[in-house]
Order: structure tokens, then C-alpha cells, then sequence
């Protein structure tokens, strides 16, 4: 089906031009333009899905629902249809115009967070959810394509850290919005709409910071598609899968340090993550307004700064002949995290808690950047979204759904009590930790060979 709608594509021109390895580059407005739309996108793209996070509290109250419930709502509603989506949805992004699937993609998730607010029941909500999967599978692959395709390879990095400042801002205002509106009308009462059904005062919340979604996919549409690099002319226009299969199969320890090493992580760190606002609540009694300013200024004041300096630490290495230098960088960046990711839920004090909490958002912002550009550099342009998918697949399903929802296992089953929740996080940080750890310490050599290889390839 995604062949059949790419090839329509390219029949009514849609599909945008092969460019040599030595055309010119986008001028720096455009880049900087690219840059800022992207980071919008991105930003919306993670409050849509924080502000659950922010709200479980009311939720869990308002619908009768355990942790665990609250764990498939947080992780596996939204990742199956992401799942599901992911791979047809980048196959089109392959081939056809990358610019107008964003827009679609962003419109559709932003409209599935509005109708998260008019859920009247816990499988409405969980419907809801796995709208905003469906929506959210087919952006990044998509951008991080294009981005590949607008700026040299020793750019990459930063380009794709300073589009995920948009990820911080975005997780900042979930927490800071979030929690502002929702003090703001838990002082409303329910609200009987027509043809919806009762408002409750958290309900307002995903109406308010979806809607915005879909006025922003009219700016991605102002953009350029930029022509695909180190195509040649006469190459197929779409990869077929099993391709791409045996690609990343004969590369298979890189892509295992990559992809694999980031599955792992992001078990480790979204679980831990998602649950952090509910920590607060629980552990310290702070309300969900100062949970939400407190984490949310701490995310966008610091973690620009390491998108940043990721991106530029990226950059220099890799003009002094450092090619592996993007995976090195993610490499020393998770051993940082491991530890500090342990002590933040047993920090036993909230304002050191919020300080290891910067701390690590600081370390993980860092790699980023270079995590992104790492898979992007090696793999051939007809194969990038494709790899894409299967990279977020990874970080959607084994994260997002897996994560919560093991840190709720615990605390429901092998703890018993909800204010456990501290040591369902720091058990579930320490067995995943190491093996995260040798995932990646494996693939650091077989990248570094990958990595010159792709250069040969791409002729510099």
C-alpha cells in the first residue's frame, strides 16, 4: 500500500529531485528556517504526549483505573498504532515529498490530542491514544531525512540537537502549561458539552495544547523540500524492505549498538521519566501546578544548552578526523546518566532530587543530537526513513510502552504499595543500566568501520 500511494505520488510530482554530492547547499536562512519549523514540530509532538504524563493523577481518580492501567495508557496505547504505522508511513517518506507527509502527520496527532479531551471513559482515552500513534509515526523519520539532505555530514548533529531544543521546550511546557492550566480550571466545574458529554477541568487541558498542533502544519508547508543526496539517477525510487533488512543485517553489531542500545536505554529512561511528576506528588505531596514549573523550567533552561554543546562537541571532533565521534559521545553520556538516574528517586529531598533531575538532562541532551546523526550518516538516502522507523520503532515500543509499564509492574506486584514508586524506579535504572552499557560498548569499533565506509560510499 505505501508503494502504491509513493508511486502516485511521484506521478503528480510530488517526489522531490536526486541532487549531486557536490550541489550546493541550502543558504543559511533557509537552513536556520528548516531548523526553527522543525524544532516547532518536534515541540508539539512532545507535548502532545508528556501532558498524559502530568495528568495521571486526575485521570486515575476521575476513570478508577490501578498503575498499571495508567502504564498502558502512558506507553503501549500510543506505541501500537506507532508500531503499526511506523515502517508503510517512512516507506512513502523514502520516496515521496517529506515536507507535506510532516504536515499531514502533525495535523493528524494534534487532532487526536484534542480528542483525548473529550474522552468520557478510559477506553475512549485509550482510543484517543493510539491516534496520536498513528499521527506521530511518520514525523521523524521524515525529518531527520530532510535535515540529512540540508546539511553537510559533519552538521548533522548539531542540526538535528538544535531541532530537538523544540523536544525540551516541548517537554517543559507539557509540564509548565500543563500544570498552569490545570490549576487554572480545576477551579472549573464539570461542564456538560453537547454532543460530547461532562468536561472535567483536566479534560480542557489536551484541548488546549492540541489545537495549536493543527494551525502549525499550515508553517511546515512554507518550507522547501530539499533534493535527496548521494542518490544516483538511475537508482530505484523505493528500497523494498527486505533490502534494508539485509543491509542493517550485515552491519548488524553497529545497528545493535545503536538502535539496540537505545531501546534499552529508553526502557530505562522514559519508564523512569513518565513516572517522575507521580513521584513528586506521591514522595513530596507537591501539587501538579509546582511539579509541572519546577521540571518544566529546569528541562527548557538546560537541556537547550546540551543539545547545543552535543551538536558543537559533535561537529568540532569530526573536523579533527574523529568519525565514530557521535557514537562515542552517546556512549560516555549513558555511563553519566546510570548512576544519576539511581539516586533521583531515592534523593530523599526534593530539591536535591530536581538538581539530579538537571544534572541528567543536562548529560542526555548532550547525545542527542549525535545519537540521531549516528544511524542518519551510515545509511544510504533511499533506507533513511526506513531505519528511521525501525530506530523509533525501538524507542516508541520498547520505550514508551514497556517503560511505564514495567516501573508500574513493580510497584504493583513486586512492592505492593504505591508509594514504593521510588524503588520501582531505581530497580528498573539498575538492570538495565549495565546492559545498556555493553550493548553500546560493543558497537564502538564496528561504527567506527561503518562510518568510513559510508564516507567512501557518499564521495566524501
Amino acid at each position: 500500500m505505501a508503494d502504491m500511494i509513493s508511486a502516485k505520488m511521484d506521478e503528480v510530482g510530488f517526489a522531490p529531485a536526486a541532487a549531486s554530492a557536490d550541489a550546493p547547499w541550502p543558504g543559511k536562512r533557509s537552513s536556520l528556517y528548516t531548523i526553527f519549523v522543525f524544532a516547532i514540530v518536534v515541540m508539539f509532538t512532545v507535548i502532545d504526549r508528556q501532558v498524559l504524563g502530568l495528568m495521571i493523577e486526575p485521570i486515575k481518580h476521575d476513570f478508577q483505573i490501578s498503575d498499571t492501567k495508567a502504564a498502558l495508557l502512558l506507553g503501549a496505547a500510543f506505541s501500537l498504532t506507532y508500531a503499526i504505522a511506523g515502517l508503510p508511513i517512512a516507506r512513502i517518506a523514502d520516496r515521496a515529498n517529506r515536507r507535506n507527509l510532516i504536515a499531514i502527520c502533525l495535523a493528524s496527532w494534534s487532532a487526536a490530542t484534542v480528542a483525548c479531551g473529550f474522552a468520557q471513559n478510559y477506553p475512549q482515552l485509550f482510543l484517543a491514544r493510539l491516534g496520536i500513534g498513528v499521527g506521530e509515526a511518520g514525523y521523524a523519520p521524515a525529518v531527520w531525512s530532510t535535515v540529512t539532505d540540508s546539511f553537510p555530514r559533519e552538521k548533522v548533529a548539531f542540526a538535528t540537537g538544535s531541532i530537538a531544543i523544540g523536544g525540551h521546550l516541548g517537554t517543559g511546557l507539557a509540564l509548565v502549561v500543563g500544570g498552569s492550566v490545570f490549576g487554572i480550571v480545576s477551579q472549573w466545574p464539570p461542564t456538560d458539552l453537547p454532543f460530547v458529554g461532562v468536561m472535567r477541568p483536566w479534560q480542557w487541558v489536551f484541548v488546549i495544547v492540541g489545537a495549536p498542533g493543527i494551525l502549525w502544519a499550515l508553517m511546515v508547508m512554507t518550507l522547501r523540500e530539499p533534493p535527496r543526496r548521494g542518490l544516483a539517477r538511475t537508482a530505484r525510487a523505493s528500497v523494498p524492505a527486505m533490502d534494508v533488512v539485509r543491509y542493517m543485517a550485515r552491519d548488524w553489531r553497529t545497528y545493535t549498538a545503536i538502535i539496540g542500545g537505545m531501546a534499552i536505554k529508553s526502557l530505562m529512561g522514559v519508564g523512569n521519566a513518565q513516572w517522575i511528576p507521580t513521584l513528586f506528588y506521591r514522595e513530596y505531596g507537591w501539587s501538579l501546578a509546582k511539579i509541572g514549573l519546577s521540571q518544566g523550567a529546569i528541562v527548557m533552561a538546560i537541556g537547550p544548552i546540551g543539545l547545543i554543546l552535543g551538536g558543537k562537541l559533535s561537529q568540532w571532533l569530526h573536523r579533527r578526523g574523529m568519525g565514530d565521534a557521535d557514537m562515542r559521545i552517546v556512549f560516555y553520556a549513558s555511563c553519566a546518566t546510570f548512576p544519576i538516574s539511581i539516586m533521583l528517586p531515592l534523593a530523599g529531598n526534593p530539591i536535591f532530587a530536581l538538581v539530579l533531575f538537571g544534572i541528567n538532562t543536562l548529560i542526555g541532551s548532550l547525545a542527542y543530537g549525535p545519537g540521531t546523526a549516528a544511524f542518519q550518516l551510515i545509511t544510504p538516502n533511499r533506507m533513511r526513513a526506513q531505519v528511521s522507523a525501525v530506530y523509533m520503532f525501538c524507542y516508541n515500543v520498547v520505550g514508551f510502552a514497556f517503560g511505564p509499564l514495567v516501573v508500574a509492574l513493580f510497584t504493583d506486584y513486586l512492592f505492593n504499595d504505591p508509594q514504593d514508586l521510588k524503588y520501582s524506579m531505581a530497580l528498573c535504572t539498575a538492570i538495565l543500566g549495565p546492559i545498556a552499557f555493553l550493548v553500546t560498548l560493543q558497537g564502538l569499533k564496528p561504527y567506527a568501520r561503518s562510518y568510513a565506509r559510508s564516507v567512501r560510499e557518499a564521495g566524501g
